[in-house]
């Protein structure tokens, strides 16, 4: 859903959740405007914000539990009515309203909890606000909770002992739990990664602080009047009322560095080269993972910023291209030049073409930047120029590689001629050592005459010998003088 319909349709829902706190509470929140405004700013800005994260792909699941806490939270203050039903639903909706509450921050910003010790602080919540304070109803009378005795309450075990041992075990758990979820978030905030790390730590860092502030403020279960229950509910809405500050400005942190990608990218890829683009989109996208493979088309292959062919396979999210320029363009473009499709799992990656459409670069990075599409995509966007330059640098990169990988193999070529010529030489000169030295053990036995054909055996093999010496000399001289072959 576009930006355009997505706020507005936020704080619609936002101001009638804000509302309804106002009807939820009214006994008590008519005579304490400035508590009613926090009330409002609490429900109304869970919702706001759980609705805004509901219309984004990476943000949904963490959305849901969020509006459905601003939700439970209008639910909390029915409790001041004090009458029939109401009561219980408000009890119902606080404690919902802290399971929801750390289901969505644990789980914030894409919803899904990080680990065992996440699932344990949700678990022992759902315990804690779930079974454990339906036995607490269930063993007490609507007065010893501090509301009026013609409450309808179905308190059928009610024992004083049993309930005021399990609103003890209350003032222990409490504190335990946001310890627990404090830790959580900790943990959260170190595990974020790209471009979400700045405005997401933001939130749960002030969360943190929240969770243990309410767990501070909370009263015990039993108390003498509803004035007591509701002052531990204003407490915990003072508290709370840092969430959807802390919303706000992260939502807005994001939407500006959304804006700003463009603009810092080309700031610090100036001058451009091939560090500097790689650093600039390192910084821009929070990711010190960033790699770059260029794509030249006269040698049709990807090569790293050494200038040194690269594999692109394996990668992930390939399939989204950024293609700024002509889509026509870019469907005629060579199939040598598009990147193998990606394995699921790995590196978030990200093809940019140039304006005509013809493959320019792959930018590598961690799986995460592929929750961030609007921003990534600004900051490719303004980089396009930038890796175009850089694409010229590594040609020539990619050209020196090329000459001296040939100067390499020529080389070979040479050490290896001439490995040939010296075990040529050597099995000659072995034969013809071999035969000569058969010739002269024969002298001793010769007349005269046997003995000067031996000799003359033995000069004209010695002189066959010395010139063979001298073909391999002109040999090597030969292969020295071979451009870039070896020296002797």
């Amino acid at each position: 859903m576009r930006a355009g319909r997505v706020l507005p349709r936020a704080f619609a829902v936002g101001g009638v959740v804000g509302v309804a706190v106002l009807g939820a509470g009214w006994p008590y929140l008519h005579g304490a405007p400035a508590l009613a405004v926090v009330n409002v700013l609490i429900s109304g800005g869970l919702a706001t914000a759980g609705t805004a994260l509901m219309a984004s792909s990476p943000t949904r699941r963490a959305g849901a539990p969020l509006l459905a806490a601003g939700v439970a939270w209008v639910a909390t203050w029915a409790m001041s009515w004090n009458h029939t039903l109401l009561p219980l639903l408000g009890i119902a909706g606080n404690c919902s309203f802290y399971v929801l509450f750390g289901v969505g921050l644990l789980g914030y910003p894409h919803g899904r909890l990080s680990g065992l010790a996440d699932r344990v602080v949700v678990a022992l919540a759902g315990l804690a606000f779930g079974p454990l304070m339906v036995v607490s109803v269930l063993t007490s009378r609507p007065e010893w909770n501090g509301y009026g005795p013609d409450v309808w309450w179905p308190g059928w075990f009610a024992d004083l002992p049993t309930f005021q041992t399990i609103s003890d075990v209350y003032q222990v758990i409490n504190p335990l739990l946001a310890c627990g979820f404090a830790f959580g978030l900790v943990r959260r905030v170190r595990a974020l990664r790209g471009p979400e790390r700045a405005a997401a730590s933001l939130v749960l860092g002030a969360v943190a602080v929240a969770g243990i502030g309410v767990a501070l403020v909370a009263p015990p279960i039993d108390v003498d009047d509803l004035d007591g229950v509701m002052r531990g509910i204003e407490a915990q809405s003072v508290v709370l009322a840092l969430l959807p500050v802390a919303l706000g400005i992260a939502a807005a942190r994001r939407a500006l560095g959304v804006a700003t990608a463009a603009d810092r990218v080309l700031r610090l890829a100036d001058p451009a080269t091939i560090a500097s683009v790689r650093d600039a989109l390192r910084t821009v996208l929070n990711d010190p993972t960033v790699e770059l493979r260029f794509w030249l088309p006269d040698l049709r292959c990807y090569v790293d910023v050494d200038g040194r062919p690269a594999d692109v396979g394996g990668s992930a999210d390939l399939g989204g291209s950024m293609d700024i320029g002509r889509a026509a363009a870019a469907g005629s473009t060579a199939e040598a030049g598009r990147a193998p499709e990606p394995a699921s799992g790995a590196r978030w990656t990200r093809e940019v073409l140039t304006r005509d459409g013809a493959p320019l670069a792959v930018v590598t990075g961690d799986p995460a930047l592929g929750q961030h599409r609007a921003f990534t995509d600004a900051a490719l966007r303004a980089g396009r120029l930038a890796l175009e330059n850089a694409q010229l640098q590594v040609a020539v990169r990619a050209q020196l590689v090329e000459t001296h990988a040939a100067h390499l193999r020529v080389a070979g070529a040479s050490a290896a001629q001439r490995r040939r010529m010296a075990h040529d030489l050597g099995d000659g000169m072995q034969r013809r050592l071999t035969d000569l030295a058969r010739v002269a053990s024969r002298a001793p036995d010769a007349d005269p005459a046997e003995t000067r054909l031996l000799l003359r055996h033995l000069h004209e093999g010695l002189l066959a010998a010395n010139q063979e010496v001298r073909d391999l000399s002109r040999g090597l001289r030969a292969a020295d003088a071979v451009p870039g072959g070896p020296t002797s």
